[in-house]
């Protein structure tokens, strides 16, 4: 497992948040395709996986200070005004994404991602937790975990703990998971069980603020579902 577990599966542009100035010509074609992605998300037709979910939480939290994002924000505008208002409406009433399905499923992607970008992506990684009353909560059909850190990989957790299966959490990693699931009843469900002690296994990227589930499982399954 590398250090850094800051991750999503977005286009190239996303890289130079932290990298920094890139060729112009090529930063202004990423931007443009990130900003389709970040379209097909607000109009509902992408699903809000945690590629999507980095991209609009990059977008809240560093528009106003990094150049890359601010010309994000303005392509954005420009390609799907109504479905960015209707999404910041949505935002300020508590659920961004459009009632019903977080996907369209008939629905036709709006990008693709090229080999060179598949080989930039960063993976996800399992993190394990031990339930205890009160760990989880739900957000409409999103699971919400807030754990205390394991000094050490994840064996033998204590109640209301979660750490990598490899390592122990680091200082400044965050002890929030966010698991957007098909609907709210089995968001409802998941917390139940994790609530009664159970054990549950998330395949997360880094957002900063929070862990974005990717994937989970009841258990402690070795290959993500």
């Amino acid at each position: 497992m590398t250090n850094l577990r800051h991750s999503s599966s977005l286009p190239a542009m996303l890289l130079l948040v932290a990298a920094g100035t890139a060729c112009l010509a090529q930063t202004q074609a990423n931007i443009q395709q990130s900003a389709a992605i970040a379209c097909a998300v607000m109009s509902g037709q992408r699903k809000a996986d945690g590629q999507a979910l980095q991209l609009l939480l990059w977008m809240d939290d560093i528009g106003e200070a990094n150049p890359v994002m601010i010309a994000l924000h303005r392509e954005v505008l420009k390609q799907c005004n109504q479905a960015y208002l209707d999404y910041e409406q949505r935002k300020r009433a508590a659920n961004p994404f459009p009632p019903g399905s977080l996907v369209n499923q008939t629905s036709t992607p709006l990008v693709t991602q090229t080999p060179t970008q598949l080989v930039n992506a960063k993976p996800d990684y399992p993190i394990r937790c031990r339930g205890i009353a009160g760990m989880a909560s739900t957000e409409g059909a999103t699971l919400i975990v807030n754990f205390k850190k394991r000094n050490r990989p994840a064996d033998q957790l204590l109640p209301g703990q979660c750490s990598w299966l490899d390592r122990a959490m680091r200082a400044k990693e965050p002890t929030r998971i966010a698991d957007v699931l098909p609907n709210a009843d089995q968001a409802r469900s998941a917390a139940d069980h994790i609530n009664a002690g159970d054990t549950w296994t998330f395949w997360v990227i880094n957002s900063g603020n929070s862990l974005q589930a990717t994937a989970s499982a009841k258990g402690s399954p070795n290959h993500k579902p």
